[in-house]
């Protein structure tokens, strides 16, 4: 037991030795590992943005089937409950002709024309109104087409709003951007592990390198692979664990200035800097899990290629 503790012990010094005298190459390797974890921080903020954003629009989105004049509360309640009774459907709200004539009303009140224009009617032009709101933004068009192949098409419904909607086409640009926002973040966070992996490698070759004789000293009296080895896994850790804390700090930083234009571009998200404070733990375990793996996976293969015991 004291003998293992003593191997530990001796590696973590000699790791923290190698680490600081390698200094130049210890800072360019750390930097490339804050690069690569600063990167997929930054990537898990992007995605709670975006897929708060995506909920907050999809909760605005609606469909609304404009019912025929001269229908029966019987038939209106019955249409209601089959619409309910849509795979889907999240949401069912009835307009009546009265309540839709005070929306159009509040909905141009800044435009005198229409509202005079409407005042010279005798009679409310506007139909009944069932809107709908969907469990996701995918679900509108298989509703829709639902709805228009109904027992209902001929009898009741008047004309549905989906074709026409602008929300529709903004939840789909949405969702394309989403998608090829987080394929390129995966993109380059993979490139950037990759040269992490490359140049912690090659740092933990020179250093191998130029211990090359006291490494043979060591195996001419005895010294086991774990006290060779030990050192170079401890500075593959040390690379990890340092790019972890500096990356977040950098991610807090950035965050905390962008923060206020976000939440004020994007209405209804949680502010992205108290996203990465009430997570901080979550982000700094995954990006330690990532760094000490690179870490520790590039200073492995380093080893076993250059350091024959």
């Amino acid at each position: 037991m004291e003998s293992l503790i003593s191997n530990i012990t001796r590696s973590i010094t000699y790791g923290f030795q190698n680490f600081g005298r390698n200094v130049f190459l210890s800072i360019a390797t750390t930097s490339i590992m804050v690069l690569t974890l600063f990167g997929l921080g930054f990537f898990m903020v992007i995605n709670q943005i975006s897929s708060q954003a995506l909920a907050s629009l999809q909760d605005r989105v609606d469909i609304s089937v404009y019912l025929k004049e001269g229908l029966e509360q019987g038939q209106i309640d019955e249409f209601q409950n089959y619409v309910k009774g849509l795979e889907g459907v999240r949401e069912v709200n009835l307009i009546s002709k009265e309540q839709a004539l005070e929306n159009f009303k509040e909905t141009y009140k800044d435009n005198p024309s229409i509202i005079q224009s409407l005042q010279v009617l005798d009679v409310n032009p506007l139909p009944v109104t069932l809107v709908l709101k969907a469990e996701n933004s995918q679900l509108y068009q298989s509703i829709n087409d639902s709805l228009m192949q109904s027992q209902y098409a001929e009898t009741v419904i008047q004309d549905t709003d989906f074709q026409t909607s602008t929300s529709k086409e903004i939840i789909e640009r949405l969702n394309t951007i989403i998608r090829v926002t987080r394929n390129v973040g995966l993109s380059v966070i993979v490139v950037l592990a990759t040269i992490a992996v490359l140049i912690t490698y090659n740092t933990i070759r020179l250093t191998l390198y130029s211990y090359r004789q006291e490494i043979e000293i060591m195996r001419l009296v005895g010294a086991s692979d774990g006290q060779i080895k030990g050192p170079f896994f401890v500075e593959g850790i040390l690379f990890g664990v340092f790019g972890t804390f500096i990356s977040f700090l950098i991610l807090f930083v950035i965050v905390f200035f962008l923060s206020p234009s976000i939440t004020s571009f994007i209405q209804g998200i949680q502010s992205p800097s108290s996203y990465v404070l009430n997570q901080a733990v979550l982000i700094i375990g995954i990006q330690l899990i990532v760094g000490i793996s690179l870490g520790v996976g590039s200073s492995l293969i380093a080893i076993n290629r250059y350091l024959k015991v």
